[in-house]
């Protein structure tokens, strides 16, 4: 049953926003710095050989790791090489109707990169291109610039580092390429930083949910037109959730950390199809999909994304790589968000919550 969320018009101020994202925006603690992969934003280069061909090719439900070496360049300027194992991952990507080229996972020895960037890295989730054209990189740096998005807002997230891959064939003499990708934090060192605990319950009710983190959330996957998660539940025989994880701190409630942004609306890649359930026409329409609550907590998350508005700009507009149409066509994206929240009664009719207070 839905019921229209009535937000408060009163004027948001930078002093509310961040004196109330102070106070609730988590009952964590951070334990820990990023690990050295992900303290900094710069481009990493790295190389990577493997059977490229042969994974691309394993259509299995469960594929199997491959022998490969990681190359990089270290803070001394040295070019170092590491053994790594790495299998493809993935679903909707590993159809070949889809892509021609499979996400990866990457499988460290945690001895072998001590002192180095990858650091208590064990294992990653490497964020590839899916076709090999140029115009795939777009998409790659949007869904990138996504998850950068949600670090802005909230530090119960993510962090991701993006990367320049030259990838070989190990088991071909085929000419080396270079494509952007991007690797993304373990769940495991998020919770270590946060002083959390990823658990998998099978399900939660939406009150359980950490309201501020929860609604933050909530309101991003409408910024960027993201229907396919869930924060309460996953598909059947699966543990919760749907693209995305909960943490659960001291105090008990579930802060959910979404992930997985390649098919939204502001990435908009060629296989990104509406939920016809939903009644969307295209991915680009967006659908609010929050839990209802108390008032207050929208209307922080708004004032977040709107005192958020010019760093979230200024991601697009500096971002190397991203082709000037993409860019303009991202920027006018998030325009469009702003024109319906910082309007009263076209925020009041697009927000509407799912459930009971």
């Amino acid at each position: 049953m839905l019921k229209l969320c009535r937000l408060n018009l009163l004027t948001f101020t930078l002093a509310a926003v961040f004196s109330v994202s102070a106070v609730n925006a988590s009952e964590l603690k951070a334990s820990s710095e990023a690990d050295p992969l992900f303290s900094t934003d710069s481009v990493l280069n790295i190389t990577i050989d493997a059977p490229l061909r042969e994974m691309a090719r394993d259509r299995s439900d469960e594929p199997e790791y491959r022998p490969g070496t990681l190359g990089f360049v270290d803070a001394d300027g040295v070019t170092q090489q590491v053994e790594i194992k790495v299998r493809p991952r993935g679903k909707s990507r590993r159809d070949r109707t889809v892509c021609s080229f499979p996400p990866l996972r990457l499988n460290f020895k945690p001895k072998q990169v001590e002192g180095t960037v990858f650091e208590n890295q064990n294992i990653l989730k490497l964020v590839t291109h899916c076709k090999s054209s140029e115009k795939f990189q777009n998409y790659v740096l949007k869904e990138y610039l996504s998850y950068r998005m949600f670090n802005l807002l909230s530090d119960t997230s993510f962090r991701v580092r993006l990367l320049k891959v030259t990838y070989t064939d190990s088991e071909r003499d085929a000419k080396p390429y270079e494509r952007f990708g991007f690797v993304i934090e373990h769940k495991k060192r998020l919770a270590e930083r946060l002083g959390a605990e990823a658990v998998e319950p099978v399900s939660i009710e939406s009150s359980e949910l950490d309201p501020h983190q929860a609604s933050v959330a909530e309101l991003f996957q409408y910024l960027i037109s993201n229907t396919d998660y869930s924060f309460i539940a996953a598909p059947p025989g699966d543990t919760c959730c749907h693209n995305s994880i909960l943490l659960q701190g001291p105090q008990g409630s579930f802060l959910p950390v979404p992930y997985d942004f390649d098919r939204t609306g502001l990435v908009s890649p060629p296989n990104a199809l509406p939920d016809e359930n939903l009644g969307q026409r295209t991915v680009r329409e967006r659908l609010y999909r929050g839990f209802c609550r108390p008032p207050e907590y929208l209307n922080e998350a708004i004032a977040q994304t709107i005192a958020m508005r010019t760093q979230f700009e200024a991601l697009f507009s500096e971002q190397t790589g991203l082709a000037d149409g993409e860019r303009r066509k991202a920027l006018k994206y998030l325009d469009s968000y702003y024109k319906t929240v910082e309007d009263p009664s076209r925020r009041e009719r697009a927000l509407k919550c799912r459930g009971l207070m």
